[in-house]
């Protein structure tokens, strides 16, 4: 509850000096906005033309679509710019300085930072969400609405342990940002689409190996009422909240793997 609080005094500030920028600042929100509209676009015209992808319409296909970047966006807030700067610290001695404090090293870097520029990419999001539940004439009573809160948490826990875990590869290798580019922007793109539409070793992949599967595509199945579309067993849809846990578990276990073996400058 301290660290909350502390946090919570620390945003106000942050945006206090963020805003000092002017242009430059709001600018972060709309060059992150546009790259989205570009990719609505471009899921517009697929599904103009198909019509369906293998039993997902358009709307469909854009709550997938909208989940993974919700998602990601809340997780990013506050992870993707910490990690960046604990591998900044790491390669020039400077990560000593966490390790100094009265407070859990994870905690500091979580709260020494915030990741605004996505906040565009949540309201984006939100917005696309009602869009496509309206669209689809979807309306949600109160228990369902819980159930989608627990998937969304579930989703967000394993959008920031990929985030973490490829991060904290910075304590073995010599730039673990390729890592992170690789699994955070290339495979889970594609999570962007219904993983029902590859094949079945991605399929694997995306289930069980690099789950990214749970964080749109399953809960896309429940909330939809997608009937017959699990992939491997029926209860999958149901399992993003404890996928989460037990990823974000693993990825707070290599963090502090990666603390034992770091070694500081030696200064």
């Amino acid at each position: 509850m301290r660290y909350l609080k502390l946090y919570a005094r620390f945003i106000p500030i942050y945006f206090k000096s963020k805003t000092e920028h002017g242009f430059g600042f709001y600018m972060d929100f709309v060059g992150f906005a546009l790259s989205h509209i570009v990719s609505y676009a471009v899921i517009w015209a697929l599904m103009s033309r198909f019509q369906t992808i293998n039993g997902w319409n358009m709307y469909e296909v854009m709550i997938i679509y909208t989940l993974n970047m919700l998602t990601y966006a809340i997780a990013a807030v506050f992870f993707f710019f910490q990690m960046n700067d604990v591998e900044e610290d790491v390669h020039k001695g400077s990560f000593d300085s966490l390790l100094v404090k009265p407070i859990n090293p994870f905690i500091h870097m979580i709260i020494r930072s915030f990741g605004h520029f996505f906040l565009g990419d949540i309201v984006i999001a939100i917005l696309m969400l009602g869009f496509c539940f309206s669209r689809l004439d979807l309306h949600p009573n109160l228990a369902a609405y819980a159930g989608f809160v627990a998937l969304l948490l579930g989703a967000v826990l394993i959008q920031a342990a990929f985030i973490v875990i490829t991060g904290s590869m910075c304590f073995w290798i010599v730039r673990a940002r390729a890592v992170m580019n690789v699994v955070i922007f290339g495979i889970r793109g594609f999570a962007d689409y219904p993983i029902s539409i590859y094949s079945k070793v991605l399929r694997v992949i995306l289930t069980f190996i690099i789950p990214y599967g749970f964080v749109n595509f399953y809960p896309s199945q429940l909330i939809l009422d997608k009937e017959g579309g699990s992939l491997f067993v029926s209860w999958l849809p149901y399992a993003t909240p404890v996928v989460g846990l037990i990823l974000f578990f693993i990825a707070y276990r290599v963090w502090n793997a990666g603390l034992n073996r770091y070694q500081g400058t030696g200064s």
